[in-house]
């Protein structure tokens, strides 16, 4: 992947105001990124990468209604693709981050269909964190905030980590660009 991609370095941008909790800012550097790179040839993996960091930052900063409405969009929009491993393997992962925000709003029920869910197409052992909460919730475990971060963090669920981020490439979007 070339490193002079505008918004490449846009996302980077996002990727550091978000290590910062200052999400107002990475959500709007990672929608300008989104926009911007549909033009592309490899836009749809872009796409996945930077509305994976959205459903990221809206999580971490409380919107837990809007990450299961993306979720679920994101869901519907994979079931009408051909369904190969990476598509079984994505839908997976967007169920896992869904349930996640049910637990996190303290509906266990709605968490353990969809952790359920992945299980049956994937199997045990394919997704970590599935398995061990779904154990817990199963159990009748209360699973509380700090639990739920110790094992997304075990289990790098988050893609926006410092290590990852290269903040030398990383430019800032102009104060009167927005993409909403």
């Amino acid at each position: 992947m070339e490193t002079n991609m505008l918004h490449y370095r846009i996302a980077e941008r996002g990727k550091m105001h978000a290590l910062d909790k200052n999400y107002k800012e990475a959500l709007r550097h990672y929608k300008e990124a989104m926009k911007m790179s549909q033009q592309e040839k490899d836009s749809e993996l872009f796409f996945q990468h930077y509305s994976q960091c959205v459903m990221e930052t809206l999580e971490l900063s409380g919107a837990h209604d809007q990450v299961i409405e993306f979720c679920e969009n994101y869901r519907s929009f994979l079931k009408d693709k051909e369904q190969n491993v990476l598509v079984r393997k994505h839908n997976a992962f967007v169920s896992e981050r869904q349930a996640i925000q049910h637990v996190l709003r303290e509906e266990q029920d709605e968490a353990k269909v969809l952790l359920q869910e992945i299980q049956k197409d994937l199997g045990r052992g394919k997704q970590p964190i599935t398995d061990e909460l779904l154990g817990w919730l199963q159990r009748g475990y209360k699973v509380n905030r700090d639990q739920l971060t110790r094992l997304q963090k075990k289990h790098n669920y988050f893609i926006v980590r410092k290590e990852s981020v290269n903040p030398k490439i990383a430019m800032d979007l102009p104060e009167g660009v927005s993409p909403f």
